[in-house]
């Protein structure tokens, strides 16, 4: 079974250490998993860090750190072995006498570690509530010197009036470049516009045409169509005119012949 890592172990401490040297064990670990060094991931770190600064704050004070030394002797020490190499002897005690003040004694220790079990909680609690406190104000600390140093590295040996002016000269730049982007933009949507609107009179005019070429062309068969019939209908007639002609030649001739051979007889 594997034993228990104690506080002074997650610090690389002795039971022993003196109150400078867990101080400094705490800073010199908790620096070291912020600052990356360690190959953990970042949560198994954040972990390692939480855990090193409850370390620090139950070993620090001193009050806090003789009970849970205290706890450490009564979890390591056993009860002697018997002469024999027996157990010990269960000992009860059945005939224990509660009187009135025994009663209230026992109450009053009762209503006593309740309240230092409430209080090391709550202590425990405002611990992690000030170690992220602690986390969240380190983070944007190094985001400022961070930022700090990027704002340098950019405007070198500049004066902070100089760059307050350069950065005024930027925003300025940066507001004209959308002005003339917005405006290029509703230009480039005007002629859109315009393009679009040419293109369909241009569609509507085709159509237009198209519609007046097919309406003449219709006429033009139409009335082509309506002389064909008429040339057919005199040209018909004119048959029937002729043919009528030669129907009364016939007639004649016949009626001629028939005149000249009742002449003869």
């Amino acid at each position: 079974m594997k034993a228990r890592t104690t506080l002074y172990e997650l610090l690389g401490l002795g039971p022993d250490a003196t109150e400078a040297e867990i101080r400094a064990a705490h800073l010199m670990l908790v620096e070291r998993y912020q600052s990356g060094k360690h190959g953990l991931p970042p949560v198994d770190a954040d972990n390692r860090i939480k855990a090193i600064k409850e370390a620090y704050w139950i070993l620090s004070e001193p009050g806090r750190r003789a009970a849970y030394d205290a706890s450490l002797v009564h979890a390591t020490v056993a009860p002697p072995p018997l002469a024999d190499g027996g157990l010990p002897l269960k000992v009860e005690i059945s005939d224990v006498k509660w009187t009135p003040g025994r009663i209230m004694l026992t109450i009053i220790g009762g209503l006593m570690i309740v309240g230092m079990v409430i209080q090391i909680f709550f202590s425990l609690f405002a611990f992690k509530q000030a170690g992220r406190a602690a986390s969240g104000e380190m983070a944007a600390e190094a985001q400022e010197r961070v930022m700090a140093a990027e704002r340098r590295q950019m405007y070198g040996n500049m004066s902070e009036a100089e760059i307050a002016e350069q950065e005024r000269r930027e925003r300025q730049d940066r507001v004209d470049s959308a002005s003339r982007y917005e405006q290029e933009r509703q230009e480039r949507a005007r002629r859109d516009e315009e393009r679009r609107r040419e293109e369909a009179l241009r569609e509507r005019t085709y159509y237009a045409d198209r519609v007046s070429s097919d309406l003449q062309h219709a006429e033009q068969a139409a009335r082509q169509q309506a002389e064909y019939e008429k040339r057919q209908k005199e040209e018909a007639e004119r048959r029937a005119e002729m043919e009528e002609q030669r129907r009364v030649q016939e007639r004649l001739s016949r009626e001629r012949a028939r005149w000249q051979q009742e002449l003869r007889n």
